[in-house]
């Protein structure tokens, strides 16, 4: 027991090995100074990085080794055997990555009892120590990411940087209380120049002091090398994104210069920093690189992430790889080619209603009641066939009170004529004309009481079924009939299109009740008033049919289409977009 704990520090030294190899060559050096000789060790579990196989040469040692790891379980965790006269022990030990494994051991005679037992305990002391590395490992681990925690919880990126570089500053040097004056600067690097971004315990830097132009040259030589760099500078790990440096750490402490040679291809010593606080360093920044990063791009102006995003795209369309973008970018060619080169008819979309092209509307000639309907809109009508009848009694009476007036005034005439009184018989004569004009209206009342149809038609409007004994008005608008010799189309074409509209332009439409039919038809008028529909403002323009008419009836409604001319696809489905950016441009300009 006490020639193992006496073993020199200096004879556990790996050299040139580490990790679990060290560890396994520092406790077979124990053994050895504790009086057992191990020729060989051999170590198998599931990671073949950690496993090795004792020298193929020594067939029959590997036979025997196969034989008796296979024995190792859970309840037998120590197994001898024999190789010529050696003593082979294979034992269940755990490995690095806490996995299971089993140990092999080659002994030189003598053997004994008492060998196996320092053997047994040398054992102990091995798993400690791979137990004691990979809890540390597991408490860096956790640190890690608490810092990291710390670092997400701020609300920008150079708050964030700040935070991240104190941390790790004091981190290291508790793991290093030997180094004197450590401090950490990380830069920034934009358009491959290093710009200073923060520093540990300071929230700002002197530019042109000799401590910034030195940790400068550092982060510089590092970004161009692409590789960590060590020199009387400092110590400056280059944060990749793909490839290229997007950040530079530099580590500066009293005495941070190379201590030996580096081996070419691997990173340069750290002067005094151990092994492990550079792995921290590494560590600590492989995992803020990508934070900071992306958090840096997101605060970027919006021209930067444009141009950014350009040079990206760019990048992928010309560059090696990236076959999804390059066949995205070939579509999108064809697709742009498409809507600037392929022309179609450009045309204007407005609603229309189908109206006769000649057309009457019937007015009630006196005020009165409607007695009879005898006609609803959408009926079929003969010139002269009674529509619909007024109330005709009070006409009657009136008719019959004027009658008696007019044959008073007669025989006062004949009076005043037969007395040869000429005073007399002018008043009568005027009293008889008065009365033989009101009575000549009362019967163009009487005639009129009957609503007929002026012409062979169609009613459009005028539902008085509903209505009949109701109140009419002098002038009223009692029924509307069209002409079914012919038709016309007019179209609510919308105020921002009626520009392009002109007479003799063709066009196409549908009506609802027809949505599976197109009609052609040709622009006859343009009228210069607006009007209001549905909210829209627009202007009526009539068209006839292009051939011969269809069997329709007015009143129906659809949407018609005008072609205007010929443009490309883009330009027809962007014009509305842009007619109503220039109008906005120059409401808003001055």
């Amino acid at each position: 027991m006490s020639k193992l704990n006496d073993v020199p520090a200096a004879a556990l030294q790996p050299g040139p090995r580490s990790g679990f190899a060290a560890t396994l060559e520092g406790w077979r050096l124990r053994l050895g100074a504790a009086g057992v000789v191990c020729r060989s060790l051999a170590f198998a579990c599931a990671d073949p990085t950690l496993g090795h196989d004792f020298p193929p040469e020594q067939a029959e040692l590997v036979k025997v080794w196969n034989t008796l790891r296979e024995r190792v379980t859970p309840e037998v965790p120590f197994v001898l055997g024999k190789c010529g006269t050696d003593l082979l022990m294979a034992v269940s030990l755990q490995s690095p990555d806490g996995g299971a494994g089993v140990l092999g051991l080659c002994l030189a005679p003598p053997h004994g009892e008492k060998m196996v037992h320092v053997v047994q305990l040398s054992l102990g002391w091995l798993q400690l120590s791979l137990s004691s590395k990979r809890l540390a490992d597991s408490l860096r681990s956790a640190r890690l990411l608490e810092l990291m925690g710390h670092v997400v919880s701020q609300q920008e990126a150079r708050a964030a940087a700040q935070e991240w570089v104190n941390r790790m500053a004091s981190w290291v040097r508790a793991e290093a209380p030997l180094v004197e004056g450590l401090s950490l600067m990380l830069f920034e690097v934009r358009r491959d120049v290093v710009h200073w971004w923060v520093s540990a315990d300071s929230a700002w830097a002197e530019k042109g002091s000799p401590a910034l132009r030195e940790a400068t040259e550092a982060a510089t030589r590092a970004m161009v090398e692409v590789r960590e760099t060590t020199s009387k500078e400092g110590w400056a790990i280059p944060l990749l994104d793909d490839g290229r440096p997007s950040a530079v750490l530099v580590l500066r402490a009293d005495g941070l210069v190379p201590s030996v040679p580096a081996v070419p291809g691997t990173p340069p010593p750290a002067g005094p920093l151990s092994p492990e606080v550079q792995a921290l360093v590494r560590a600590g920044a492989g995992l803020a690189e990508p934070l900071l990063r992306h958090w840096r791009r997101a605060e970027r102006a919006l021209h930067r992430h444009t141009v950014d995003a350009s040079k990206e795209g760019w990048r992928k369309l010309m560059g090696p790889g990236h076959l999804t973008w390059k066949f995205a970018g070939v579509a999108s060619l064809l697709v742009l080619a498409v809507l600037l080169l392929w022309p179609v008819p450009d045309r204007v979309t407005a609603n229309l209603v189908i109206e006769g092209r000649v057309r009457q509307v019937l007015t009630a000639p006196f005020d009165g009641f409607v007695a009879q309907a005898l006609a609803r809109p959408g009926e079929r009508v003969k010139q002269g066939q009674v529509l619909a009848r007024l109330d005709d009694r009070e006409l009657r009476l009136e008719q019959g009170k004027t009658q008696s007036e007019r044959d008073q005034a007669a025989g006062k005439l004949r009076q005043a004529m037969a007395d040869r009184d000429a005073a007399a018989t002018q008043v009568a004569g005027a009293e008889l004309r008065q009365a033989e004009a009101q009575l000549a209206l009362v019967e163009a009342k009487l005639a009129r009481a009957e609503l007929v149809s002026p012409l062979d038609g169609i009613i459009v409007s005028g539902d008085w079924s509903q209505q009949v004994g109701g109140p009419v008005e002098t002038g009223k608008e009692m029924f509307e009939v069209a002409a079914v010799d012919g038709y016309r189309v007019v179209l609510q074409v919308p105020d921002r299109d009626i520009a392009r509209v002109r007479v003799g332009q063709g066009g196409a439409l549908r009506l609802a009740g027809q949505p599976q039919q197109s009609y052609a038809f040709k622009v006859t008028n343009v009228t210069a008033t607006a009007s209001v529909q549905e909210g829209a403002n627009g202007f009526r323009v009539e068209a006839g049919w292009d051939g011969a008419a269809p069997t329709l009836s007015p009143g129906m409604q659809g949407v018609g289409k005008v072609t205007v001319g010929e443009s490309n696809l883009l330009t027809v489905w962007t014009r509305p977009m842009f007619d109503w950016l220039r109008l906005k441009l120059w409401s808003w300009w001055w």
